[in-house]
């Protein structure tokens, strides 16, 4: 490799002690490839290499970078932001529910969309000229409430753990604590829509077919009525008879009920139909096997923090170890209940 193809670059690095930071600047880190840079002394090229540190940094690890379990523990804020990058890839609950802000006083009133919100209930009247205009009126309805829940938990650190910077052993235990608390948003997500489904019943609809006998081929192949595709063009043809301005984009399903739609049409092919349909798929084992979910993603209701996820951490000096507790303080309510439906059960 020729020096004229390498580029040279400054590289910043930052060095924390307690809140004093010291920033300096070496111009003479080169790239040699990507992701790995070296030293130049004028045309020398030092054959060591190290990595490039990535932006924002990953959990500590043992060696390149200057992340300790140590610095962790004294920073939980940065203990939170990690707990965020690992809980973001598997959350559910912000596909389903809209983010409307924060919570004042540990509750929220609410208004839910009911069908005759689109028109009044008195239809307009013809009106002869000079006469009185009619009096168009519409349904008052009683409003809901939802409630802030607390949800949290702990893990802690042994002092042996921290001095020998036990990195592994660290992001372990905080990848458990964060993958709890996303199953239960998600869960109680779940928990929500089918409090949802229970209060109107109308929004459960049977799947015409068994998505496990469906025959694509031989002699006696399944109607097309009673394939897959009809409970997505059935979902689809709802949303327009109900007149609400909502179009289905999701499907939330087990991962057994996917894995039959992705054995039955293939990759290509399932891919199609989702592309003609304009939906996505979400596969959570939150979801029942046998039965859909199908939403108009951010429209079914809202998601509200009183509390953002947050972590604290103290020591216990007799028995030599530090907890580290995190917690948030969330609300979930449906306010729209024509944009989600049921289906199923998709087996017969």
């Amino acid at each position: 490799m020729s020096t004229a193809t390498l580029d040279v670059i400054e590289e910043s690095h930052e060095m924390a002690d307690n809140d004093h930071r010291r920033v300096f600047f070496d111009p003479d880190l080169i790239v040699l490839a990507e992701g790995y840079v070296g030293e130049s002394d004028d045309d020398l090229i030092l054959a060591q290499t190290f990595p490039v540190p990535a932006h924002p940094l990953a959990p500590p690890t043992v060696s390149s970078t200057n992340y300790t379990v140590d610095l962790m523990l004294r920073q939980p804020t940065r203990v939170t932001r990690m707990l965020m990058d690992l809980t973001l890839q598997r959350f559910m609950a912000d596909r389903v529910f809209a983010s409307a802000g924060g919570v004042t006083g540990g509750s929220v009133v609410f208004d839910s969309v009911e069908a005759n919100d689109l028109y009044t209930n008195r239809d307009v009247e013809r009106v002869s000229p000079g006469a009185v205009f009619p009096v168009i009126t519409s349904s008052r309805r009683a409003p809901g409430v939802a409630e802030v829940e607390k949800w949290g938990g702990k893990v802690w650190i042994s002092d042996e753990a921290r001095d020998r910077n036990d990195s592994i052993m660290f992001s372990n235990q905080l990848r458990q604590l964060s993958n709890t608390i996303v199953r239960k948003i998600n869960a109680r997500a779940i928990q929500t829509l089918e409090a949802m489904f229970t209060a109107f019943p109308a929004r459960v609809i049977a799947s015409a077919g068994d998505w496990d006998a469906t025959t694509p081929y031989g002699g006696a192949p399944t109607a097309p009525n009673l394939w897959p595709a009809f409970d997505f063009a059935k979902a689809a043809e709802i949303a327009e008879t109900d007149e609400m301005g909502i179009q289905f984009d999701l499907w939330i399903l087990n991962p057994v009920d996917y894995t039959q739609l992705l054995t039955l049409y293939g990759g290509d092919g399932l891919q199609e139909l989702l592309s003609v349909l304009n939906l996505e798929i979400y596969v959570t084992n939150r979801m029942t096997v046998d039965f859909a979910y199908v939403v108009a993603q951010r429209q079914v209701g809202q998601m509200r923090i009183e509390k953002p996820l947050g972590t604290e951490t103290w020591r216990e000096p007799e028995r030599e170890r530090t907890w580290v507790q995190a917690s948030v303080r969330p609300l979930m309510f449906v306010d729209n209940r024509f944009a989600a439906l049921k289906v199923g059960p998709l087996k017969s």
